[in-house]
């Protein structure tokens, strides 16, 4: 699982705002050149949808983990020796 930071997924949501701002003037300025438009138009389809998925995870709950002493660099009462 990759978890990203609160400012990781903020940064990447104005990256695809802009590159969804640029993809539509750029679909805008090439009306009636068929591939091209179509292509862009896949690709801007592409990238809003990237970008729900990316909305989705905002504020999605992470599975619990349990940290154990030994995680944190600690000792259990069974580790300890008494010399």
């Amino acid at each position: 699982m990759q978890i990203k930071t609160g400012h990781e997924i903020v940064r990447l949501h104005s990256d695809y705002e802009e590159k969804i701002q640029e993809l539509e003037n750029s679909v805008i300025a090439l009306q009636g050149y068929g591939y091209t438009q179509k292509v862009l138009e896949e690709k801007l389809e592409n990238l809003k949808f990237e970008m729900q998925l990316l909305e989705g995870t905002r504020f999605q709950p992470l599975e619990p983990t349990t940290i154990v002493n030994s995680m944190l660099g600690g000792t259990t009462p069974d580790d300890r020796s008494y010399s």
